[in-house]
């Protein structure tokens, strides 16, 4: 059972080998990773490419920087033909050694669910990701984006068909961020499974590099909701009231706030 790890990379050489090693050291060992870098002028990952002497590595660079949605983008669309599961990796994270492992119970255990969701944390062993009860299926629309009742980033693990056959992504016309457009879709043909494992382990939240160092303006913000919106016309998304009621409460808060 082959697990793709999704990592798009943005000036990070050095962390991002901390997360390959959280690979090699994992216990399941039938994996692959792709790795897209949109920092193509970043002189720092030469060093990077010299130590790959790993098939299951995979490492390609952006002609020119094109944001992090087309980035991981572009890395599901080079998983292999086998890739049975998909795991989106940020490169300044590192999986637990039996985050695999922990998966492939689950979906031995599971099998009738197609996206899983682990805890992302602290290297103090907190974890950023809280789920109201452990081992237990959420709507992502409900129960995530609207109640807020599951908070925090967290690991996912989604079958690839669900991706590939879905012809999901995420967003082409938001350079960063916007994560919950491309799981919400995913939301709209399976709920999530949460078990509660430390899976990601992350530094913490680093406000001077990386993908989305910059806080956006209002201006922007608004934009970047003017746009999801005209995509998710385009894809018929305005049909489902999660949608609309999401999209509703995020310019309210733009407003008032």
């Amino acid at each position: 059972m082959r697990f793709s790890i999704i990592t798009p990379t943005y000036r990070r050489a050095e962390k991002l080998m901390r997360a390959v090693d959280s690979l090699r050291n994992q216990t399941y060992t039938d994996w692959e990773i792709i790795i897209v870098n949109d920092s193509p002028t970043d002189e720092s990952y030469n060093n990077f490419t010299s130590v790959i002497d790993d098939p299951r590595i995979h490492y390609h660079v952006n002609d020119k920087n094109l944001g992090v949605n087309y980035t991981r983008n572009r890395a599901i669309d080079l998983v292999s033909a086998n890739s049975k599961w998909i795991i989106l990796l940020d490169d300044d994270d590192y999986f637990a050694p039996d985050t695999l492992q922990t998966f492939y119970d689950l979906i031995l255990m599971h099998g009738e669910n197609k996206w899983f969701v682990t805890n992302r944390a602290y290297i103090n062993g907190q974890p950023v990701t809280q789920f109201p009860k452990d081992d237990h299926e959420y709507s992502y629309a409900w129960q995530y984006l609207l109640l807020k009742r599951c908070k925090g980033d967290a690991t996912h693990c989604i079958e690839t068909k669900l991706i590939t056959q879905n012809q999901i992504q995420f967003s082409k016309n938001v350079k960063q961020g916007e994560e919950w457009f491309f799981f919400y879709q995913i939301g709209l043909l399976q709920k999530m499974y949460y078990h509660s494992h430390n899976s990601t382990i992350t530094d913490g939240y680093d406000t001077s590099s990386g993908l989305n160092f910059r806080k956006r303006t209002r201006e922007e913000r608004l934009n970047s909701l003017t746009r999801l919106a005209q995509e998710g016309s385009k894809m018929e998304l305005l049909r489902h009231p999660t949608f609309l009621l999401y999209l509703l409460a995020r310019y309210i808060s733009l407003v008032f706030k």
